[in-house]
């Protein structure tokens, strides 16, 4: 505990609001995946529009990322591969970054697996290469997202 204070305290400005803002988001968007019907919150899973504010980030898409990853860390929910994907993208729009959200599947001991991570003009930025690789990815359309997304939540 004391070195994820330290490590927060070591923080510029800047990189405290920007963790600050990505836990609150991650709390708002685990009560919605959690308590409300798919319906209500796919829209906005699926119409990611970029909301360039005309605002640059005041740090790197990487550190961005990086913070976000680490504020999904130390929440007090489970943050989830579709919590975090969606909280990034969301955020990330805001400064005209153009993410897109992928879905993949993989079958480990007769089980299906699902997994989701974003990239940015191609270049994947929340995930390890390692990791994706081992997933299939989906094309989704229609009922199949909402199975995907049922097994992510």
């Amino acid at each position: 505990m004391f070195k994820s204070l330290s490590q927060f305290w070591a923080l510029n400005s800047a990189q405290k609001k920007w963790f600050v803002r990505c836990w609150w988001q991650f709390a708002i968007w685990h009560i919605r995946i959690q308590y409300l019907p798919y319906h209500w919150w796919k829209t906005r899973l699926f119409n990611s529009v970029n909301r360039n504010s005309g605002r640059s980030l005041p740090f790197t898409l990487q550190k961005a990322i990086q913070l976000s990853e680490m504020a999904a860390r130390h929440h007090v929910f489970r943050i989830n591969c579709l919590r975090r994907c969606v909280v990034q993208q969301q955020l990330l729009a805001e400064y005209g970054y153009e993410t897109t959200l992928h879905f993949g599947v993989a079958k480990q001991d007769s089980r299906l697996k699902a997994h989701c991570w974003l990239t940015h003009q191609g270049k994947l930025i929340n995930d390890g290469p390692e990791v994706v690789s081992t997933y299939t990815e989906l094309k989704l359309a229609g009922e199949q997202s909402q199975q995907i997304l049922a097994a992510l939540r």
